[in-house]
């Protein structure tokens, strides 16, 4: 890790998809690095889990929420930013993928289910941080994990691919509507061993392919968590709207 002890000492932020993965990895490292750590996310065994591996598990605060339920997400996120006094910005990375093809007979209910994670729940917990009463403190920088998926196109991952590249269009005209106050800006990795694809026998191809194909091989989640701790720094203060790949040479 490139950053120094205590880079984000009272500092807060906030994490989704933060109990296994790529969340995980970035909101442990955050708060090795000083960061009190609002971790979010629907599995509570998997969240105290980490808690337990974290440097300062005081500062690790686990608080577990279904984001697929999103209708009222952002007025939750917004007393959450009262109850905390508001935060210096916030990593998005809660995320499923589902391998399905156009012919599947419930596909539109499988595109429903995914974007209300991926995009819908995020965007509703974002939307709850940047209204004015929330707090949040000025200079806040957003960091969205899309994926290379949404311009490299891959046989059944249609819907996968959908919702992440919703994300990379979107943080471009949000990053125009809260600048200068806030920035916000995405990452999009290529295929990263994480439970989510050692779970997926699908995804075994892929995996097999990235080690191939991928002239560094299939990537890791410290692979992509220093470049999410430089887009919160301020290191990166005049970075806003851009999406970052990181791929490992690769392309998909």
């Amino acid at each position: 890790m490139i950053f120094k002890e205590n880079t984000f000492k009272d500092k807060n932020f906030l994490i989704t998809g933060a109990s296994s993965g790529i969340g995980a990895h970035i909101a442990l490292t955050l708060n090795e690095l000083g960061a009190k750590v609002v971790a979010i996310a629907r599995d509570d065994q998997k969240l105290k889990y980490q808690k337990n591996q974290a440097k300062n598990p005081e500062n690790f605060i686990c608080i577990s929420k279904d984001l697929s339920d999103y209708e009222k997400l952002d007025s939750w996120t917004l007393e959450l930013c009262k109850e905390f006094g508001g935060f210096d910005g916030a990593v998005f990375s809660a995320g499923i993928s589902e391998n399905t093809s156009i012919r599947s007979i419930a596909y539109i209910q499988k595109a429903k289910k995914i974007f209300d994670i991926n995009y819908f729940g995020n965007l509703q917990v974002l939307k709850g941080m940047v209204d004015r009463r929330a707090h949040s403190k000025e200079g806040s920088s957003f960091v969205w994990i899309a994926s290379s998926a949404a311009t490299v196109p891959q046989r059944g991952l249609c819907l996968y691919s959908a919702s992440k590249a919703a994300i990379v269009a979107s943080i471009k005209c949000i990053a125009l509507e809260i600048a200068p106050k806030f920035r916000i800006n995405s990452i999009s990795p290529a295929l990263v061993e994480t439970p989510l694809i050692k779970n997926n026998d699908f995804m075994q191809n892929y995996i097999q392919m990235a080690n191939e194909t991928y002239p560094l091989g299939i990537g890791k989640v410290e692979n992509i968590t220093p470049m999410a701790c430089f887009l919160l720094s301020e290191d990166s203060s005049w970075m806003t709207g851009q999406d970052v790949m990181i791929t490992g040479g690769g392309e998909g």
